[in-house]
């Protein structure tokens, strides 16, 4: 087979290519528009709105972070429509996301006042 070959193949048993993330990521756009101001995903407030009033406090999916919901209400009528592309989403979120590690605590000191007891210096 050539390579031509191969292709008219594939496109006979598959006329249409497999979803990419692209367009996964353009089909969640119709989702939330990352426009010039963010917006609720269900309802399509703005983040900031004219009015103090109305201004949503938008929170972003929590497994892809890729859309925001102004209240769970939005978040629950929006969950059917959302759940195809969530895990796509927070695929491509999770390899070009800037995860940081907690700071290591310093450990603790016991006895008064954090003072070292004579048995922890007699080692």
């Amino acid at each position: 087979h050539t390579t031509k070959q191969t292709f008219a193949t594939m496109s006979e048993t598959n006329p249409e290519p497999s979803q990419t993330s692209q367009d996964v990521i353009a089909e969640s756009s119709s989702c939330s528009q990352p426009s010039k101001s963010p917006s609720c995903a269900n309802c399509n407030k703005l983040e900031d709105s004219p009015d103090p009033e109305e201004t949503p406090n938008l929170k972003p999916c929590i497994s892809c972070k890729s859309v925001l919901y102004c209240s769970r209400d939005c978040k629950k009528a929006h969950t059917k429509q959302h759940k195809k592309v969530c895990a796509s989403l927070a695929q491509e979120y999770s390899k070009t996301a800037d995860i940081k590690m907690a700071k290591p605590s310093a450990p603790k000191m016991s006895g008064k006042g954090g003072k070292i007891g004579k048995w922890e210096y007699d080692t």
